[in-house]
């Protein structure tokens, strides 16, 4: 698929052009549609524009990994999602529901968990707040085996709302 020129709106749901698209994949350093959605909501209303999106990514990042694929650690993606399936379920959701707060596990791209929040704490710096995403952030590494890097998408969808 070519991508989209610059000035064509990719996302007719949200009427965002292929410039916005690229000028946020450049500047907040972006490299999943996901991550794309949340910060300039592309692809977020019926989501037809994924493949485009995904072909800007591409002429940006170049081709993405192979989602099946291992990479250093001998994990694939998939793998790691598994493992932190089950990490979430045994250790994390417990304790974030003692606490009030929900995490959506939307994606695991090689060290990159993308998650959403939601909560009354989400987005403070309450000290209690902080510790818990500290915590699963060492569970998602343990279960891997390698530093996992969690992106709060709502953290991105944040900056894509004060942006405007």
């Amino acid at each position: 698929m070519a991508s989209p020129s610059e000035d064509t709106v990719v996302c007719r749901c949200f009427v965002v052009p292929g410039e916005a698209i690229r000028r946020a994949i450049q500047e907040h350093d972006l490299h999943q549609v996901e991550e794309v959605t949340a910060c300039t909501r592309a692809g977020g209303g019926c989501s037809s524009c994924w493949d485009d999106i995904q072909a800007i990514l591409s002429s940006v990042r170049g081709q993405p990994p192979r989602r099946d694929a291992p990479d250093a650690s001998g994990l694939s993606s998939a793998q790691k999602r598994a493992l932190i399936v089950k990490a979430l379920d045994e250790h994390v959701f417990p304790l974030f529901d003692a606490n009030h707060l929900q995490l959506q596990l939307v994606d695991v791209v090689g060290d990159r968990v993308l998650v959403r929040f939601t909560g009354d704490r989400v987005g403070t710096t309450v000290p209690s707040y902080l510790a818990l995403k500290r915590f699963l952030v060492q569970k998602l590494t343990d279960a891997c085996g390698q530093k996992m890097n969690v992106i709060e998408l709502n953290v991105l969808e944040g900056l894509a709302k004060s942006a405007r």
